[in-house]
C-alpha cells in the first residue's frame, strides 16, 4: 500500500509541474508582449517565402524572406503544432497574411489546422528573446513559401488535406 500511495503521489507531482511549466510559459509569453509593448497588427503584406519558428501550440515567430520577423499566436484549443515536423501557412489572399482568416498548418504524419489569431512585429532581438523562452531547447523551424487557402489552388501545388 505504501509504495502504491508514493507512486500516486508521485504522478501527481510530475502532472502538476508540468501543468505549472505550460501555464508559467503562457505567463511569460504574455508578459513579454506587454512589457516589449507590441502592437497587434491585422496583417503582413509582401509576404513569400518564409520561416516559422514553433515555440508551442498556440505560439509561432515568423521571419519573412526581407528579413522582418512577426510573432503569431494559434486559439488555446489548437494542438499537435509543438511536435510538427513540418509547418505552413494557408493564405486567402497571395503573399498578404491575415488574422482571424489565414491559417498555420501541420503537414506530413498529422494534420491540423489552426487560424491565426494574432500578430506582432518584433524586432531581431525579440525574436532571440522568444525563441529562449520557447519550451523547446531547440525550437523547430520550417521553411516554406505562402500557399494559397483555396482548395484549387492547394490541390494544383500538390497540397490537399
Amino acid at each position: 500500500m505504501k509504495k502504491y500511495m508514493f507512486s500516486m503521489f508521485a504522478i501527481a507531482a510530475t502532472c502538476l509541474v508540468g501543468c505549472s511549466n505550460i501555464n508559467n510559459y503562457e505567463s511569460r509569453i504574455y508578459s513579454f508582449i506587454a512589457d516589449q509593448n507590441l502592437a497587434p497588427m491585422e496583417n503582413i503584406d509582401s509576404v513569400l517565402g518564409y520561416e516559422l519558428i514553433v515555440l508551442s501550440d498556440q505560439h509561432l515567430a515568423l521571419t519573412i524572406q526581407n528579413g522582418k520577423s512577426y510573432f503569431l499566436t494559434k486559439p488555446d484549443d489548437c494542438h499537435n503544432i509543438f511536435w510538427a515536423k513540418k509547418v505552413i501557412l494557408l493564405a486567402e489572399d497571395k503573399g498578404v497574411i491575415k488574422v482571424d482568416s489565414d491559417k498555420i498548418v501541420r503537414v506530413g504524419d498529422k494534420y491540423t489546422e489552426c487560424t491565426i489569431t494574432g500578430i506582432y512585429k518584433l524586432y531581431s532581438v525579440q525574436l532571440q528573446q522568444l525563441a529562449g523562452l520557447s519550451r523547446r531547447k531547440n525550437p523547430m523551424r520550417s521553411h516554406s513559401f505562402l500557399t494559397p487557402l483555396s482548395s484549387t489552388e492547394s490541390k494544383s501545388i500538390g497540397f490537399e488535406h
